[in-house]
């Protein structure tokens, strides 16, 4: 996975992943990973997750594997409602008040807020 230009991060994980995989099922027989898979009381999106890491697994030891298919499930997105950011305003200190003020009232992204330079800031007409 490294020399695929994968992070050391999606790597460690990976093998946690496999670890895992592998106390449930032997690893090297591919119908005994799916039976667990498909035993597995799992959410449909971690199964996908687990078939992509199985399938890099297998592909590099050598070993036919058929991924299961499962479909993925879109949720939305919590979204918590306006008097429950003011209370967390109100329950932070001066600086992080400010920068979670600022990102509520411009909707920008955390990261676009921490880049802020003073001459994106127009104090005149009052914009960022």
């Amino acid at each position: 996975m490294q020399s695929d230009g994968y992070r050391p991060a999606t790597i460690s994980h990976t093998v946690r992943t496999l670890k895992a995989v592998a106390r449930r099922a032997n690893l090297l027989d591919p119908e005994a990973v799916r039976g667990y898979l498909g035993r597995a009381e799992i959410l449909e999106n971690r199964k996908i997750k687990i078939c992509e890491n199985l399938d890099r697994f297998y592909k590099h030891k050598g070993i036919a594997f058929q991924k299961p298919q499962y479909r993925r499930i879109e949720k939305l997105p919590w979204i918590p409602l306006e008097q429950e950011v003011n209370a967390v305003i109100a329950g932070v200190g001066k600086k992080t008040s400010c920068f979670i003020q600022l990102v509520k009232e411009t909707g920008m992204r955390c990261g676009e807020a921490y880049d802020l330079k003073w001459v994106d800031l127009g104090l005149e007409e009052g914009i960022v």
